[in-house]
């Protein structure tokens, strides 16, 4: 038998919350004194506290005074106001190696592999509680983020996509994505964060419409595999999700809300998934 004998626990060097090695603290200087309120991932850190963000802690407001990306420290103040910050993500995919794929006529193209995602926010804006108003915005500098992680991904027949404009169907597939994203977390059983989403009209690696799902974690940790064997209750789930829904053109809780989806998202996407379902 054998005993851990050195004075360092060995779990304090492994995060529960995160697969990210490092992390950048939040530091509460309201006050005299400073308080450490505590840590987020590397990744998220560009999306939650940014500079000008309002980040809540225990359900107390706190606004971000400065990000100190090189010393991975965020300094905030407690604050009331009636917003809440939203950080605008551009995500950039790249394959690097397809590890197993299904090529049929009717069903498209799916493909599961090796990706390196490239992410950098660059604006966010202000959304009014209640009413949802952009109320201001401002910009965000913070370098480039990089990982490789594990994806799968889908390229529906081109017979189907080719009945739609460019515009129509990107905006279809964003709602497509946004949809997928909800759903796959059901199947999986995990938080919808921890899966990233991409829709491409023309992605530079099938070069055709394509949706991608990948972990949200550097080197994956076998959701996007897992969701690969199940595609097909994927696209029915999703069918039957946004079948069910009662709102017109696009809410949260279906594709996403109109203005991002364009007026005909929600009517496409179901069309999409109806032609995929009954292949």
């Amino acid at each position: 038998r054998y005993y851990w004998s050195h004075e360092n626990f060995p779990a304090s060097a492994f995060s529960l919350r995160s697969g990210a090695p490092e992390n950048v603290v939040i530091v509460d200087t309201t006050g005299d004194r400073n308080r450490v309120l505590g840590e987020v991932d590397l990744f998220a850190a560009p999306l939650l506290v940014h500079e000008k963000a309002i980040y809540i802690h225990e359900g107390v407001q706190h606004h971000v005074d400065r990000l100190d990306w090189e010393e991975r420290k965020a300094y905030v103040t407690r604050t009331d106001v009636d917003y809440y910050t939203d950080a605008d993500l551009g995500i950039t995919l790249k394959v690097l190696e397809v590890f197993d794929e299904a090529d049929e006529a009717r069903r498209g193209k799916r493909q599961r592999g090796e990706v390196m995602v490239a992410w950098k926010v660059t604006m966010f804006k202000k959304i009014k509680f209640h009413t949802h108003e952009n109320v201001g915005w401002g910009s965000i500098s913070i370098p480039e983020q990089e990982m490789h992680t594990t994806a799968c991904w889908l390229v529906p027949p081109s017979d189907l996509v080719n009945r739609y404009d460019r515009d129509t169907l990107d905006g279809a597939l964003i709602g497509l994505a946004n949809l997928a994203r909800t759903t796959a977390s059901l199947l999986l059983m995990c938080d919808p964060r921890d899966l990233g989403v991409l829709a491409q009209v023309q992605a530079p690696f099938t070069g055709q419409p394509t949706l991608y799902l990948f972990d949200a974690v550097p080197g994956g940790v076998g959701l996007s595999e897992r969701l690969f064997s199940l595609t097909d209750d994927l696209i029915h789930a999703s069918r039957k999700a946004v079948e069910s829904c009662a709102c017109a053109d696009g809410c949260p809780a279906c594709v996403g809300p109109a203005i991002e989806v364009g007026h005909r998202g929600k009517a496409v996407v179901t069309e999409l998934l109806a032609a995929l379902d009954a292949a």
